[in-house]
């Protein structure tokens, strides 16, 4: 049996000309698009509080919520966020 794990990092940066509800479908039309990525083999983080890009991901994009991982700053719980390197002096 094989098995191949893949994980990238989509981020999108832009000061001013537009933000999430610009930006989600952007990455969105690139992923299933233009590298014709199967929409059922995607899955997305937001933010744990952060319903506007839930609702986006969700209503717009038609991704299942099952596939919308919220993750947080509540270390130990599931899909939290932490970080596994030490910040240095600053």
């Amino acid at each position: 049996a094989r098995h191949h794990t893949f994980f990238e990092m989509l981020g999108n940066f832009s000061f001013g000309d537009y933000f999430k509800a610009e930006a989600i479908p952007f990455a969105w039309q690139f992923l299933t698009v233009d590298l014709a990525i199967p929409k059922d083999r995607l899955w997305v983080t937001v933010y744990a509080n952060d319903d506007e890009a839930f609702s986006i991901w969700h209503n717009e994009m038609g991704l299942a919520e099952e596939r919308i991982i919220r993750i947080g700053d509540n270390k130990g719980a599931p899909y939290a966020s932490d970080n596994f390197w030490s910040m240095g002096d600053t």
